[in-house]
């Protein structure tokens, strides 16, 4: 650990998320993606949004960070933590995206708290987060088994584990209206 920060690594990948694209509203002129990785969905937010969106990227390991400046899609990838990478600036978002992110933070509900903050009045945040209640993690319990991976569901860097309603609880803690919570898989 860094401080209060869960260690983070860089095994994720070029995920383009395309199973989160169609929840991102359309008309949203605007957009932030927390943890943006090497900047897969950047490349996908910008082929749905056009050339006239301002995409922005918060990345935590400075090589993912330097490889998602180079994938195109975003206007601006910011290396840091959300929300303190944002102090001293004015941005505010149509949509915050937390794609496989707030899972890995020891307190999202303060995150989620914060984000208020960077939302303009309309503005909606997306999540993507893995439910703990998947078949194959609740049958290896039952067996006696709970065995931590590099990536997926038991990520070893996974600090918090959710179910469908706790993920539901948690916005809600935070002040958000759940408009939706759909299982989606990853394309």
């Amino acid at each position: 650990m860094n401080g209060s920060r869960p260690r983070q690594q860089a095994v994720y990948g070029d995920n383009p998320r395309e199973d989160v694209a169609p929840f991102i509203p359309a008309n949203a002129t605007s957009v932030l993606e927390v943890g943006c990785g090497r900047g897969g969905f950047g490349i996908t937010l910008r082929r749905r949004l056009g050339d006239d969106v301002t995409i922005v990227g918060v990345e935590a390991m400075p090589s993912e960070a330097a490889v998602a400046r180079e994938a195109h899609g975003f206007d601006e990838v910011l290396t840091g933590y959300f929300p303190e990478i944002l102090a001293g600036r004015n941005d505010r978002f149509d949509v915050i995206v937390f794609n496989d992110v707030l899972e890995h933070i020891l307190e999202p509900w303060d995150v989620l708290d914060q984000a208020h903050e960077r939302l303009t009045p309309k503005g909606c945040v997306v999540a993507a987060i893995p439910s703990i209640q998947y078949a194959p993690v609740v049958m290896g319990l039952l067996r006696g088994r709970w065995d931590y991976s590099d990536t997926g569901t038991l990520d070893r860097t996974h600090v918090r584990f959710f179910t469908k309603s706790s993920m539901v609880m948690m916005f809600e803690k935070a002040g958000y209206r759940v408009e939706q919570c759909t299982r989606v898989v990853p394309i």
